[in-house]
């Protein structure tokens, strides 16, 4: 009984030994099975036969070290460690960004404009060269401009060297008219320059400065469209046409208002010419009970009104050239008539009057 109950013993431990080597089998097989699908693989590391097809799965370097002829986004880095490598990658992709505009040149940072770097992908299809890899190979890094920091700065950019254009003009300096020159302005061309920006950013090698593109803005009136200028002297009694140079054309008398109806004194302007002008009688005292005077020898403004932007005064003819050198008008400035119509060809609606004291 007892050789039996031995015999017996000895078949259930084999029985439960088999029983464990089969299960053992079987996870085994599920590891594999589980390895095969566990990364995502490298399309280069796929290798197709009549019969079957193998996935290779990217293995970490081995001592840590990536293999020689590893080359990613340009940069050699066989032989480092991931942390060397990705050291080395974001010192190269990251680098400032040198940039150019009007004499000035200066570099910004890779984060003021937005730039980010993707190396875990890249840095992992490294692990295969070798394997299903061929060393050389360059693998691509990629980058990408995100949270308008890019915009941000091209807006500071252009804040800080637009500038304006300003239109020729004449400006009057102890009685004379002096000449304002014009200076032309320039604007940052924003969306070249953003695209310049970014595809320098983009580009790991940074040759170079970049040039911000901009755009020229010329003034309305330059110096040598700007047109004549005039100066009357009230004490003087005199009329002083400028040219376009700053050059003095022609002096000439004038008359000028008596004490009680002064000719205003300041700086004006040319808004009115009228060729064989009426005269209408003024809101005045002494034009009380007056008719309007057409065109005619007896037109107290003779044949030419160059009204200013000064209510009812205006430089024009008379046919009482006697009273030229005095003060004797009513506010406005007169002129013999052959001198008015002298004028009146060379100044333009716009064209500034000074009237001194």
């Amino acid at each position: 009984r007892q050789a039996a109950v031995s015999a017996e013993g000895r078949r259930y431990a084999a029985a439960v030994n088999h029983f464990r080597l089969l299960i053992a089998g079987i996870v085994t097989s599920l590891v594999v099975v589980a390895g095969a699908f566990a990364a995502d693989p490298d399309p280069a590391a796929t290798t197709t036969t009549p019969t079957t097809t193998e996935i290779a799965t990217p293995a970490p370097p081995a001592d840590g070290m990536f293999a020689a002829g590893v080359i990613v986004g340009g940069l050699d880095i066989g032989g480092q460690t991931p942390a060397q490598a990705r050291a080395a990658l974001t010192a190269r992709y990251r680098a400032d960004v040198e940039l150019q505009l009007g004499g000035r040149t200066w570099r910004v940072t890779a984060k003021r404009i937005g730039l980010h770097v993707y190396l875990a992908r890249p840095l992992q299809q490294a692990y295969a060269v070798g394997r299903t890899r061929a060393p050389g190979d360059d693998i691509s890094v990629v980058t990408r401009l995100a949270g308008g920091g890019l915009r941000s700065y091209v807006a500071y950019l252009a804040r800080t060297f637009n500038v304006k254009p300003v239109d020729a003009r004449f400006a009057l300096r102890k009685s004379r008219a002096v000449i304002v020159p014009d200076r032309w302005g320039r604007a940052v061309a924003r969306s070249q320059a953003a695209a310049a920006i970014a595809a320098t950013a983009h580009d790991p090698n940074r040759a170079g400065a970049t040039v911000v593109p901009v755009r020229i803005l010329r003034p309305l009136v330059v110096r040598r469209t700007l047109g004549p200028a005039v100066v009357i002297d009230r004490s003087l009694h005199r009329l002083t046409l400028f040219g376009s140079r700053g050059q003095v054309v022609r002096v000439l008398g004038v008359a000028v208002g008596q004490s009680v109806y002064p000719t205003p004194t300041g700086s004006f302007k040319v808004v009115d010419k009228q060729l064989h002008p009426w005269w209408y009688p003024p809101n005045s005292s002494w034009a009380e009970g007056a008719k309007p005077i057409p065109p005619g020898p007896s037109n107290p403004l003779g044949t030419r009104w160059m009204g200013l932007d000064s209510p009812g005064v205006g430089i024009h003819g008379t046919p009482n050239p006697a009273s030229i050198g005095y003060s004797a008008s009513h506010g406005c400035i007169r002129m013999r008539i052959p001198d008015a119509e002298w004028v009146f060809q060379r100044v333009r609606v716009g064209t500034p009057v000074w009237i001194v004291h």
